[in-house]
């Protein structure tokens, strides 16, 4: 009997001294946070941000001799057009974006409206002594997008549709003539991009855009000498851009 009484205190020490060492040990271990939840792959609802990049394309004018005839009481023979300027144009631009999509699987579609501020410019020699330049000072379109999910972080898109661009036109020679015109021009915008979830709410995105503003005709008022004359002019702009962004998925 003595000896079963002698075992188990041993026993009640032996089991004491391991849940102790048990204790000491998970004390002893670092605390671990638990893991951050991945980022939300639903590409369904509304998203703004703001966006910057850069701009470049080409700048063309003419003067339609037919219209400039027909101002001066004269009498139209299809003249046709002058050739006046052709030049390059480049700069940058920045502002943001606001839209919204819809996911059906690992198709995504939306809307989107983006503006921009612009200084994208450039001027040549035209009419031989006189310079003519062309500056872009602001750009907006409306597109649809569409397009799929490689990966559930990650949308590659195209996107198309209405463009609209605020232009300045200047011509002026030796401080004896000059002439400036602000127009609105109106075109047609296709592009493509990408863009990832890098967090809860936020994506990341790049994208190229061509647009075709077209030709249009307008009436530039040139001054010399207190005199005025207005010259219709026919102008064509096409624009390409790239713009980096960054979006809040709400």
């Amino acid at each position: 009997m003595k000896r079963f009484l002698s075992l188990s205190g041993v026993s009640c020490v032996l089991v004491a001294g391991l849940l102790s060492s048990a204790n000491a040990a998970d004390m002893s271990m670092p605390f671990k946070a638990p893991p951050m939840a991945p980022p939300t792959s639903n590409w369904t609802g509304f998203y703004i941000g703001i966006n910057g990049g850069a701009g470049w394309g080409t700048a063309a004018s003419s003067i339609n001799l037919s219209g400039l005839v027909a101002g001066l009481g004269g009498v139209t023979t299809g003249l046709g057009t002058l050739p006046v300027a052709s030049h390059e144009l480049n700069g940058f631009l920045g502002g943001g974006q606001i839209g919204y999509n819809w996911q059906s699987g690992s198709i995504v579609y939306g809307l989107e409206g983006d503006g921009d501020w612009a200084n994208v410019q450039g001027t040549t020699p035209c009419i031989v002594v006189l310079s003519c330049s062309a500056n872009v000072k602001w750009t907006a379109d409306a597109t649809a997008r569409l397009g799929i999910l490689p990966i559930s972080s990650m949308l590659v898109y195209v996107k198309g549709g209405a463009a609209w661009a605020g232009v300045t036109d200047n011509l002026s020679g030796f401080g004896l003539v000059g002439g400036s015109l602000s127009t609105t021009k109106t075109g047609g915008l296709l592009g493509l991009g990408t863009e990832y979830l890098f967090a809860p709410h936020w994506t990341a995105k790049i994208e190229y855009n061509y647009t075709d503003y077209g030709n249009h005709t307008d009436t530039i008022v040139l001054t010399s000498a207190g005199a005025s004359l207005g010259v219709p002019v026919q102008t064509s702009l096409q624009m390409h851009t790239v713009k980096a962004g960054i979006n809040y998925h709400f």
